[in-house]
């Protein structure tokens, strides 16, 4: 029989972590007469992300338990003096204390399937700076500050291995770039699913360059239409399944370059009766044949447990009414380091417990609860 891990044994180890790794590496400028600390800013901002409040509302609750708690306005005041470029700074250096934690613990023995998705949280303001970027109206708004990430798909902890801010002049090539080359200081990557964004040459053309075998569903152009029509009167039945696929090479042009690759075509029967059968269409330069096609197609499909991820980091977001794009991007890269933190306590959990279960040692709601309580008792 294993003994239970408690709510102390987790105290335990993430409160080395928070106190090292994420309060000690963001270089805060504060003046040696100051009153408050690094950590005591810090801290206040940690606690009211766990917390899911404003910092006023969140200082205010710390003031109630402990002395030294800056206001609301006191923390703004250093928050407002960071710049991108050091809050992105930091977070990679968090990133990477975390990411070396997860490669002691062996998740990256083995080649991984990962994921590379764009992420945008709504801006309501009245600029239109570098970093506000436009997305489907969410909320009532057509704006928003976004970045882009690359995940583990199928591993036992589903990590952001890198992030990149945006601004309305980052291009595909510049995030396909970045974001690979920093997934491959921590994994082999087997296979990479990129959603519609990246349907274009440009893309296709980078991860080539790389040597990434990958996934992208095909946005339904003209072309692209007309090929799922054929698809209907040419595709073979996919032995064993009640699917049907066809395979075809594709060819991408932009101006006088072109590039081919493969197009696969999905039929599935339909989910209710009467209905048209569904179709899914995807471009790869993985050798395809009838026998995997659909595997591929199912591999994409089940990359959902990014999108899951997503939802979750927005649980650790944290609330802010700042203006200033610094520090909304601090409360964006915070919920990746939370989100990787919680992965990393429940990897840790589960080789003490020997927990085979596929559901969370640690739910999300009583990792917060421990980190506050935490951050609350010093």
């Amino acid at each position: 029989m294993h003994v239970s891990y408690t709510r102390n044994d987790i105290a335990k180890a993430l409160k080395k972590t928070i106190k090292h790794e994420f309060i000690g590496v963001l270089p805060l400028p504060m003046a040696d007469n100051c009153f408050y600390t690094r950590e005591d800013i810090l801290k206040t901002v940690m606690f009211s992300i766990t917390e899911d409040v404003y910092v006023a509302y969140g200082s205010q609750r710390l003031q109630e338990h402990r002395t030294n708690i800056p206001s609301d306005d006191t923390i703004f005041h250093h928050l407002n003096t960071l710049t991108v470029n050091t809050v992105f700074a930091s977070f990679q250096q968090v990133n990477t204390m975390l990411l070396h934690q997860a490669a002691h613990n062996g998740v990256f023995g083995t080649p991984l399937e990962c994921s590379v998705d764009i992420h945008k949280n709504p801006w309501y303001g009245t600029a239109r700076d570098i970093h506000v970027l436009g997305m489907e109206r969410v909320r009532g708004t057509n704006y928003g500050h976004g970045y882009a990430s690359i995940e583990c798909v199928n591993t036992k902890a589903r990590l952001t291995l890198a992030a990149l801010p945006l601004h309305q002049f980052t291009t595909n090539r510049q995030i396909i770039d970045f974001l690979v080359t920093e997934a491959r200081l921590w994994a082999n990557i087997s296979r990479l699913f990129l959603d519609r964004g990246f349907f274009d040459m440009d893309s296709v053309d980078t991860l080539s360059r790389l040597d990434v075998l990958f996934v992208i569903p095909a946005i339904h152009n003209a072309k692209v239409k007309a090929l799922i029509t054929a698809a209907h009167y040419q595709s073979e039945q996919i032995p064993g399944t009640d699917c049907y696929a066809w395979i075809t090479p594709y060819t991408m042009t932009k101006g006088k370059h072109s590039t081919t690759v493969t197009l696969v075509v999905i039929l599935s029967p339909p989910k209710k009766p009467g209905e048209p059968l569904d179709e899914f269409a995807y471009i790869t330069n993985i050798p395809v044949t009838l026998g995997d096609a659909l595997e591929l197609a199912e591999s994409y499909r089940h990359r959902w447990g990014i999108e899951t991820g997503y939802r979750v980091k927005e649980q650790v977001r944290g609330r802010t009414c700042s203006r200033h794009y610094p520090v909304r991007l601090l409360f964006q890269l915070l919920s990746i380091l939370l989100y990787n933190l919680w992965q990393l306590c429940n990897l840790d959990v589960s080789g003490y417990l020997h927990w085979e279960k596929r559901t969370y040692v640690v739910i999300l709601p009583r990792f917060k609860d421990i980190i506050a309580d935490i951050l609350l008792r010093g």
